[in-house]
């Protein structure tokens, strides 16, 4: 019989975690003689930090794929992000997902068994927990309920049962709950990207938040608002957004957890970084032209822009429009982030979004740079780089430079410097002050206190000086397009538009890749992988109605 190998022992051999809190075994035998030392103690918890990177690194694919936001641009998106016949247990994206998150499980186990009963550890322990709890916080939300596996695994297990979606949410919030109580030893805030109290409780606030989906419960809905407020909700938000996306906002306060990276860290700085600032783009043509590498999958949709002329009556006054989107760009696209020349390089091409289409010829006589350019607009159908009316998806699909880039990622010093898919060496923002406030104003609708809600909406809204919501506005609807604004990009769409039971409703409209009725019940979990299937008998039986 195949045995199920929940990725125990053997995962501390991972190589080429780069030193994201770094595990360095250098005589690479784990056990009692290593980890019993404080260095390889030291080294195994960073191994289970470096998971993050192992998820986080590379597409979004079960993340941000397959929503209202992004859609296929010269390069298709892939199966599972179509919701079509072709998708199915076996896709690779599904379970190298399903894969990874249970091997940052299993090196957070090896945490807690090698640290457990030695007060000098408790601090680490508790961190591992936390970044248990986590990595099962995402699970859940993709596959609903999983197997649990809270404990070392000395030898191969043949078999582990499913546990039940409320099981798995009922272990996190316990363990969040033990980890945000006044006896934890984790520490209030981190700086050095470790799983801290402030995290502990974002957390618990978005699984309480989660869970009152399915249990129609209001007293979930209320913890998660308390839980929301002692993690930072109704605080404040004074960087402003475009700094806080830059590589001056990072360590900043309002980030609770990050992926974190450094050029002076990794092995090779040109390919040991991050794709974030390459995926949300249409393509930009090849290095010799100066711009930044784009994969020019998962491209902006029209909706993406439009999203900001929503909700609103003064589109133009919310900065996070162009601390997203790179509105002009030069014969360089990285003469955007030089002062000098962003005012003197000619600008190729002006991507005029919707509300400023009347204000064009004013935009041409700001500067001699935009007297030559192109504007290519931003429209269900619209001039085009060539001066020709076409849609917004042709763009997307087969122009070059086609549609507005997405530059709310990029690496103006390492990203800039290399032109590889992998080369940004920004932190990867998990959980941030903005998103809490969110929380906190989601379970607010779903408590029907609209005037709380707009509190904590205002509060974001206020940091990009967009115009004020009113208490009349706030429903389910106004908070997901207030989550696209803010968060487009984070790893958080799809969770979201499958948390409020908005998958089909959004992405129907506002993808081009997908026709109206394809997206049925089934699409809001994943399947269970067959490969998991296959190696465990005990889930045999038990896969997603659907699959």
């Amino acid at each position: 019989m195949k045995k199920y190998i929940l990725y125990s022992v053997a995962c501390l051999c991972l190589s080429g975690c780069s030193d994201f809190l770094e595990q360095d075994n250098k005589s690479n035998v784990p056990g009692i003689e290593y980890y019993e030392t404080s260095s390889g103690f030291e080294s195994l918890c960073n191994a289970a930090y470096s998971s993050l990177r192992s998820i986080y690194s590379d597409a979004p694919w079960l993340f941000e794929g397959g929503t209202d936001l992004f859609a296929s641009g010269r390069r298709s998106v892939e199966i599972c992000n179509l919701y079509n016949q072709n998708y199915s247990s076996a896709d690779v994206n599904v379970e190298t997902f399903y894969k990874e998150h249970y091997k940052g499980i299993s090196l957070a186990n090896e945490v807690i068994y090698w640290g457990n009963d030695n007060p000098d550890r408790a601090e680490r322990v508790a961190e591992a927990r936390g970044l248990r709890a986590f990595y099962y916080l995402n699970l859940v939300q993709q596959f609903g309920g999983v197997p649990l596996t809270t404990q070392r695994n000395m030898s191969p297990i043949s078999s582990i049962e499913r546990a039940s979606q409320e099981e798995v949410y009922q272990f996190i919030i316990d363990e969040l709950k033990d980890l945000t109580d006044e006896a934890s030893v984790l520490v209030d805030k981190a700086t050095d990207g470790r799983f801290n109290k402030a995290a502990a409780w974002h957390y618990l606030a978005k699984t309480y938040l989660c869970r009152g989906y399915q249990t129609k419960d209001s007293k979930d809905f209320t913890d998660a608002l308390n839980a929301a407020k002692v993690a930072g909700a109704g605080q404040p938000l004074t960087t402003p957004f475009s700094v806080l996306f830059s590589n001056q906002g990072e360590g900043n306060d309002e980030v609770l957890f990050y992926v974190g990276y450094s050029a002076e860290t990794v092995e090779d700085v040109q390919k040991d970084g991050n794709r974030q600032q390459a995926d949300y783009c249409p393509y930009l043509k090849g290095a010799e032209a100066g711009h930044k590498y784009t994969t020019s999958t998962l491209t902006p949709t029209l909706w993406m822009h439009e999203v900001f002329n929503t909700d609103t009556d003064n589109p133009a006054q919310d900065e996070r429009y162009e601390g997203t989107f790179m509105t002009e760009l030069r014969q360089s696209y990285w003469d955007y982030y030089d002062e000098d020349k962003k005012n003197t390089s000619e600008v190729l091409y002006y991507y005029c979004p919707s509300w400023k289409i009347d204000e064009i010829d004013e935009w041409r006589a700001a500067l001699p740079s935009h007297a030559n350019a192109v504007v290519v607009e931003m429209l269900p159908l619209g001039n085009s780089i060539n001066n020709e009316q076409t849609s917004y998806q042709s763009k997307m699909a087969t122009d070059l430079c086609g549609v507005a880039p997405f530059r709310k990622f990029d690496d103006i010093d390492n990203g800039k410097r290399y032109f590889e898919t992998t080369s940004s060496m920004r932190d990867i923002y998990l959980a941030r002050l903005a998103e809490t406030n969110l929380i906190a104003a989601e379970a607010c609708i779903q408590l029907n206190k609209p005037e709380e809600a707009v509190t904590y909406v205002n509060i974001v809204r206020n940091r990009a000086k967009a115009t004020p919501a009113t208490a009349d506005e706030m429903s389910i609807d106004y908070i997901l397009n207030e989550r696209a604004r803010e968060l487009a990009g984070e790893y958080l769409r799809w969770p979201d538009l499958v948390r409020t039971g908005k998958l089909a409703e959004y992405v129907e409209a506002h993808n081009p890749d997908i026709p109206a009725g394809r997206i049925t019940s089934k699409f809001y979990l994943r399947p269970i992988p067959l490969s998991a299937i296959e190696l465990n008998p005990a889930l045999a039986g038990h896969q997603n109605e659907g699959w």
